[in-house]
């Protein structure tokens, strides 16, 4: 469609945890629609990487609660319609939340909508977009009803099994289209959302670039001296990453050389610490803290075996499907995981990696000294696992299918007008 701008609504921008959502941003301007990006919070992080470093001019940080133009917004949409904007703001509060600081967020996200939305209106933005199902899509239903314009919401994980769930029934059913990252997440919103029909929901994979995650050197030089083993994911509980540090202690016991190290920042920092010390892994477990994409590229070139534990960690909700291990599929390093999730739409275990029980770190151990032990194992999980990311997981494959919902969502609404 021509002349299709369209408006990106995120909490944060950028974010290190969310690169892929820049990819997906870089892949679309690629596709000649024009991108505006609102962040609705300050970014926090002190590492950004180049592809969300190359779209900083398009990114607008809503103010703080302290700046006359938050005001002066609200105070413009109140004049203009006040009927919608207190109807707005009371549908929002009225949603059941977890607790008192779910509403004082909700509040303050409305507060910056109005923001959003007076900043947007001369911009000739035709759409809004947003990620996860929570507040940022919240602020996208906000501005689209003030500004009469559709809006879509892609949902991921936290937003659909964690207590962060709270504005899912809202956000899914006012969007106009929601996009979700697999088959599971669609199956579990349907069962959530009574009044979410069927055909409003698209899977779309996330996807990683092929043109950047290559394989690089050969099977015989990523086995010789000790099994590198490597995690990406954040210190959370549900990355699973005390059992894999837990599954090291096994390897140790049974006297395997090996380095494993684990890439990410998060809230459990100390304590993965604490139990590497406590099993006398010094040296041999590594939490290399948040990391550029070059330096994950690079330490996946040099990896024998890419494993991510996850698990289903109640309140805090269980993963998606990781893109860190669609990276390492498609740099050609075997993946070993479990089967939380989405994890079994994109790993077949024997085929495209291994799947282990939750938990088990037993099975976990051997699952990784399997790959390391045996050769034509793991060529085929290497061809497998290459595979799926090339035809399932390929960014440029996947944001033409989201090029096409937006020119879909603009065509509808502006006919209907």
């Amino acid at each position: 469609m021509a002349n299709l701008k369209v408006a990106y609504i995120l909490l944060r921008f950028p974010c290190m945890t969310e690169t892929f959502i820049a990819e997906e941003i870089q892949k679309i301007q690629d596709k000649g629609i024009e991108v505006c990006i609102y962040s609705l919070l300050e970014p926090r992080d002190t590492l950004v990487h180049p592809v969300s470093q190359s779209l900083l001019a398009l990114a607008r940080t809503a103010p703080g609660f302290g700046s006359p133009s938050l005001w002066a917004a609200q105070f413009r949409f109140v004049i203009k319609s006040p009927g919608r904007y207190f109807k707005l703001l009371g549908t929002l509060l009225r949603q059941p939340a977890p607790g008192v600081s779910f509403y004082l967020k909700r509040f303050g996200v409305f507060l910056k909508s109005a923001w959003v939305a007076g900043d947007m209106e001369p911009r000739g933005i035709r759409m809004v977009h947003s990620h996860f199902a929570w507040l940022s899509a919240a602020s996208a239903w906000v501005v689209s009803e003030l500004l009469g314009l559709p809006f879509t919401v892609t949902t991921h994980a936290y937003d659909i099994y964690s207590e962060r769930n709270d504005l899912l029934d809202l956000t899914t059913r006012k969007a106009a289209r929601v996009i979700t990252i697999s088959q599971k997440n669609k199956r579990a919103m349907l069962e959530q959302c009574n009044l979410l029909p069927e055909e409003k929901i698209n899977v779309i994979h996330c996807g990683v670039d092929l043109s950047f995650f290559q394989a690089i050197g050969s099977d015989d030089e990523k086995t010789a001296g000790p099994m590198r083993i490597t995690s990406v994911g954040s210190l959370i509980p549900k990355k699973g990453h005390e059992h894999l540090i837990r599954a090291c202690g096994r390897l140790k016991e049974w006297g395997v050389d090996f380095h494993c190290t684990i890439i990410g920042i998060g809230e459990q920092k100390d304590r993965l610490q604490a139990l590497i010390d406590e099993l006398g892994l010094q040296g041999k477990v590594e939490l290399a803290g948040g990391r550029s994409q070059v330096w994950v590229r690079d330490q996946l070139t040099r990896s024998d075996v890419f494993a991510l534990a996850c698990v289903q960690a109640g309140a805090g909700g269980q993963d998606g499907i990781p893109v860190a291990m669609m990276e390492a599929l498609a740099m050609g390093v075997p993946v070993v995981s479990t089967p939380v999730s989405g994890i079994p739409e994109m790993v077949e275990s024997e085929v495209s990696g291994l799947l282990v029980a939750e938990r088990d770190e037993e099975q976990l151990a051997e699952a990784i000294l399997r790959v390391r032990e045996d050769s034509n194992l793991r060529q085929s999980l290497r061809e497998g696992g290459w595979d799926v990311v090339a035809r399932e997981y390929d960014i440029k494959r996947n944001v033409q299918q989201l090029s096409e919902v937006f020119s879909e969502v603009v065509a509808k609404h502006e006919r209907s007008d």
